[in-house]
């Protein structure tokens, strides 16, 4: 999926683990478990696995942090940090100078908030395993080095299990890409929703939901730097990242938006070095604070939403005659994920800065 690099073979990958390659079967929420919990045993040093929810159905939502073992080795310390860094009414802005200075950025990216778009959980257990195996790549070390990555592989558990499900009881022996094919036909209600039926990506600002309600607590306590939330949109489409549709949200502060025009920018040139098509500035915005892309924004953050084309299963032909595959749709993902944890360690420093400056400026204008 980034070809060139060599990966420690102390580290378990997907095939060792889950008996094949990524991005050649849809990996199930309890695969996803086994998948990341193999990885912790194996670099207990370099990642840690924290619940943050149980389903409506029971299913454990977890994310995993990432980073050296230096940063892993104080972790506490490193949110306890955070959260006086957060706190202008309690940290001076001498404290907060060194800890901008000393401390890791933190990129959150969350996969799968809609259970039915189904590439960026796979995409984020891959993310996983290249930021602890790859070894002497200049990138992933800066990344360890300079940030904590928090990968939430998904968020909606119980919706991604009806997708998978129902599309393997309707697979055949090879996948058929007719995007009439019955493996891609979701019996209602469809995987998109939760146990109730509620988009959890419009549930951020009225918190009904218990997936939603412990995402926010956990983002409240660790206050990352950037949080994206991946996706999928219509097969015929190509991938989509920041900078968003004009008009922006006037409450978008100016920092924020040179930020997400950064993001935007090392994604292309890395989707320009593949030769993935891409599109910015359309269709999508930041109006609405309660989706997981914009409500971070309010607190600091910053915050955007990647959309793949979706196969709805393994592989769809599209209106154009090509097929896209979900092992492309994954590497686009994967490929998305790791230039936005470059981006946030090569500003990292600035974007602790700004995140400051925001929440120092967040108290000051309230009080008059």
């Amino acid at each position: 999926l980034w070809p060139g690099t060599d990966y420690d073979t102390s580290v378990p990958s997907f095939e060792e683990v889950l008996g094949h390659a990524p991005g050649e079967r849809i990996v199930t929420h309890a695969e996803m478990l086994t998948f990341l919990e193999a990885l912790a045993k194996a670099r207990p040093g370099q990642v840690r696995l924290f619940e943050y929810a149980l389903s409506w159905e029971g299913r454990s939502l977890i994310y995993a942090v990432i980073g050296s073992a230096a940063n892993l080795a104080r972790l506490d310390e490193i949110r306890m940090h955070r959260q006086r860094l957060a706190d202008p009414r309690v940290t001076t802005e001498e404290e907060a100078r060194r800890l901008i200075e000393s401390e890791p950025a933190i990129t959150w990216l969350a996969y799968g908030v809609h259970g039915n778009e189904i590439s960026s959980p796979d995409a984020g257990l891959f993310t996983a395993y290249h930021l602890l195996a790859a070894r002497d790549d200049e990138i992933v070390d800066r990344i360890l080095a300079e940030t904590l990555v928090v990968i939430v592989p998904t968020q909606n558990p119980d919706g991604r299990e009806r997708f998978v499900q129902a599309n393997r009881m309707s697979a055949g022996l090879e996948p058929m890409s007719h995007p009439y094919a019955a493996e891609r036909d979701e019996p209602w209600p469809g995987g998109r929703t939760n146990h109730y039926h509620f988009d959890l990506n419009r549930d951020w600002l009225a918190l009904t939901q218990p997936e939603t309600r412990g995402h926010v607590a956990a983002i409240l306590e660790w206050f990352p730097q950037i949080v994206v939330d991946l996706h999928e949109m219509g097969g015929n489409s190509t991938y989509y990242f920041a900078p968003e549709a004009v008009p922006y949200n006037p409450h978008i502060t100016s920092s924020q938006r040179e930020a997400l025009e950064a993001y935007g920018r090392n994604n292309a040139r890395w989707f320009d070095e593949y030769g993935f098509l891409y599109f910015t500035r359309e269709v999508f915005d930041a109006f609405y604070p309660g989706y997981g892309a914009s409500w971070p924004l309010f607190q600091g953050s910053i915050a955007t939403t990647y959309e793949q084309a979706s196969p709805r299963g393994l592989v769809i032909r599209r209106e154009d005659g090509t097929d896209l595959h979900f092992r492309d749709a994954v590497r686009h993902h994967f490929v998305a994920s790791i230039a936005t944890a470059e981006t946030t360690a090569r500003n990292r420093e600035k974007f602790l800065e700004d995140f400051w400056m925001y929440r120092h400026s967040a108290v000051t204008e309230g009080l008059y």
